[in-house]
C-alpha cells in the first residue's frame, strides 16, 4: 500500500498540514522540523500523489509534447532542450509518438496543462476541441493558426547560406533536401532557395534527399554521384542530411557546406560546416516561455519571430 501524507505525519508526530508544507519546502515550517519530515518521507518511500494535488490546484504540472520524428538528431536535441526548459519552470514533460490527433486527445484526457506541437502544415492542425480546452504552442513557419506559433524563419536561413556561398565566390549551388514533402518547414526552405536564386540569376539544382535522415541522404547522394558531381557550394536541409552527404562524398570532392539546424552536434563533424538556423536552446526557451504564459493566463503574441545565425565547427 502506498505511503500517504497522513502516514508521514503520524510517524513524525506532527499535523498533516505541517507535512504538506514541509514537503513543498515552505518557509512556514521551521528548518529543523522541515529537515526531519523530509528525511522521514524519504525513509518511508513516500511518493507525492500528483493526481490528488491536481484536483485541488486544477493544474497537473505536466506538458505534453507530440514527437514528430524519432530518427533525427536535430529533432531529438531540440526536444531535449525543450525538456530542460520545461523542468526549469517546474513542469514535467510527457512525450507521445502517436499521430497528432491521437496524441493531443490523450494529453487533454490526462489533464496536461499545455501541449507543444511541431507544425508541419494543414495536416498537423489541431481541432477546436483540443486548443479550446488546453493551451497549445506550435513550432513551425509563419502561418495563420488559432494558437501561438514560434517561427524560426527558415527562408531567412536559406538566404543567409546563399549569401555566405556568394561571399566565398561560389555562384553554383546545390540544395540537398526533402523536396517531395508536404511539411511546411521543408517547403519554406525549398521555396526560398528557388525564389532567391532566380531573383539573383544564380545557377542552382534541387537534389532530393528522399527524407530527412542520414541514411536516406547518403544513398541519394551516392546515386546522384554515379552520373554527376556536386557543386562547389552545397546547402543541406537538415543536420542529418549533412551527415549523409559528408558520408557520401568521394575523396575528390570538398564542397563548401552550409547545414540547416544550428545544433552543438556540428562540433562532432570532422568536415568543416557552417551551421545555420536559430540555436535550439533559444527555440526551446521561446516555446516553453510562451506556453507558460498561456497557462498562467498572461497575454501572448500570435507569432514569435526568431532569427537565424551562423555557427562554424572549425
Amino acid at each position: 500500500m502506498a505511503v500517504t501524507l497522513k502516514d508521514v505525519a503520524e510517524a513524525c508526530g506532527v499535523s498533516y498540514s505541517t507535512v504538506s508544507k514541509a514537503l513543498k519546502n515552505s518557509k512556514l515550517v521551521k528548518p529543523n522540523t522541515k529537515q526531519m519530515i523530509q528525511q522521514k518521507a524519504l525513509e518511508m518511500n513516500y511518493i507525492p500523489n500528483h493526481s490528488a494535488r491536481a484536483l485541488v490546484s486544477k493544474k497537473s504540472g505536466t506538458i505534453g509534447l507530440i514527437w514528430p520524428s524519432v530518427d533525427r538528431v536535430a529533432v531529438t536535441h531540440l526536444i531535449t532542450e525543450i525538456n530542460i526548459a520545461i523542468k526549469a519552470l517546474g513542469y514535467t514533460m510527457f512525450v507521445s509518438i502517436d499521430d497528432v490527433a491521437t496524441a493531443s486527445k490523450k494529453f487533454v484526457e490526462f489533464g496536461c496543462d499545455g501541449i507543444v506541437i511541431f507544425d508541419e502544415g494543414d495536416g498537423s492542425n489541431l481541432p477546436p476541441e483540443i486548443y479550446n480546452n488546453v493551451p497549445v504552442v506550435a513550432y513551425g513557419v509563419d502561418r495563420a493558426l488559432p494558437y501561438p506559433i514560434i517561427n524560426v524563419n527558415h527562408a531567412e536561413a536559406m538566404i543567409m547560406a546563399i549569401k555566405g556561398l556568394r561571399d566565398k565566390g561560389i555562384q553554383t549551388i546545390d540544395y540537398i533536401g526533402d523536396t517531395q514533402t508536404n511539411d511546411a518547414r521543408q517547403i519554406a526552405k525549398k521555396e526560398a532557395i528557388v525564389q532567391y536564386c532566380n531573383q539573383q540569376h544564380l545557377s542552382y539544382r534541387m537534389i532530393d534527399s528522399n527524407g530527412l535522415n542520414a541514411m536516406d541522404a547518403e544513398t541519394s547522394i551516392k546515386n546522384f554521384q554515379q552520373h554527376d558531381s556536386l557543386s562547389e557550394g552545397v546547402i543541406c536541409g537538415s543536420y542529418d542530411i549533412t551527415v549523409g552527404t559528408i558520408n557520401a562524398l568521394n575523396t575528390k570532392q570538398r564542397p563548401v557546406i552550409y547545414s540547416y539546424d544550428n545544433i552543438p552536434q556540428i562540433k562532432k563533424l570532422d568536415y568543416p560546416i557552417h551551421a545555420i538556423g536559430v540555436p535550439t536552446a533559444e527555440i526551446a526557451q521561446q516555446i516553453v516561455t510562451t506556453l507558460d504564459k498561456i497557462v498562467q493566463g498572461e497575454p501572448t503574441e500570435q507569432t514569435y519571430h526568431l532569427h537565424p545565425s551562423i555557427a562554424d565547427n572549425q
